[in-house]
């Protein structure tokens, strides 16, 4: 079954490659280590992805049973944190690599679904800002006197409501790389939701357009058929005075 790649799959061959760095560098962690924690999140996170790109794709196909019968590798090697099924994700990888080397016209078509490709952008873009900023975060802060933000929970937290730009304020970084990261984060989260702004933008004017299309395509084909109509009635009124010109 040949495998048409878009954006989106682009995205998750990116976060797949992504979760195999993570499941490999695990084994370097203790148990009780915070960062292994944060990094069992961030995967779990990512599985989360992987997940609904498998559920919306299936919906989306044409034979949603086939599609999970073709794809059923790409179900399974999303579970987080199963031993036994982490060597799945090097699979799904490959499998993406080699759908993608048989895309004759990538580009253009990711060109021509632009809207498309700038939601995954985003969605990848935030994905990888929210794991950098967390791990940066906890590696600054969690050793340090005074610090707010020495679990794996806080650190994820704090990316989150950092990049989002709420600032509530409840974790607060002490140190002067914590400082520096946390300044990235709400610089980078301003364009992030102004980019977010700007598709949603983009995407309601273009289901405007559409719709001015279709309306337009109506009016037309409405004006078709009352111009044969007056056809109609004018060789009609011409068949009349024939019938009325020869009775006299």
């Amino acid at each position: 079954m040949k495998t048409h790649v878009n954006a989106f799959d682009l995205v998750m061959l990116l976060l797949s490659l992504i979760a195999i760095l993570i499941v490999s560098s695990l084994l370097f962690y203790p148990a009780d280590s915070q960062l292994r924690a944060l990094l069992i999140n961030l995967d779990t996170l990512i599985c989360v992805v992987f997940i609904v790109h498998f559920l919306l794709s299936a919906i989306r196909s044409k034979s949603p049973v086939n599609y999970c019968k073709h794809h059923w590798i790409d179900l399974l090697a999303s579970i987080p944190m199963v031993e036994a099924l982490r060597l799945l994700r090097f699979f799904h990888a490959i499998k993406l690599i080699k759908a993608l080397s048989e895309q004759r016209h990538l580009l253009a078509n990711l060109k021509h679904r632009r809207v498309e490709s700038a939601a995954a952008t985003v969605l990848f873009t935030l994905l990888v800002i929210i794991l950098l900023g967390s791990i940066g975060i906890l590696l600054a802060e969690q050793d340090q006197a005074g610090s707010q933000i020495s679990s794996a929970g806080e650190a994820l937290w704090w990316a989150v409501v950092t990049i989002s730009t709420v600032g509530y304020g409840d974790f607060v970084p002490v140190t002067d790389a914590g400082r520096i990261i946390a300044g990235i984060m709400i610089l980078t989260g301003v364009g992030f939701f102004g980019a977010i702004s700007g598709l949603m933008s983009t995407v309601l004017l273009r289901g405007k357009s559409q719709s001015e299309h279709q309306l337009e395509q109506l009016l037309l084909a409405q004006q078709q058929e009352q111009q044969l109509i007056k056809q109609q009635l004018h060789q009609i009124q011409q068949q009349l005075d024939e019938l009325v010109t020869k009775n006299k």
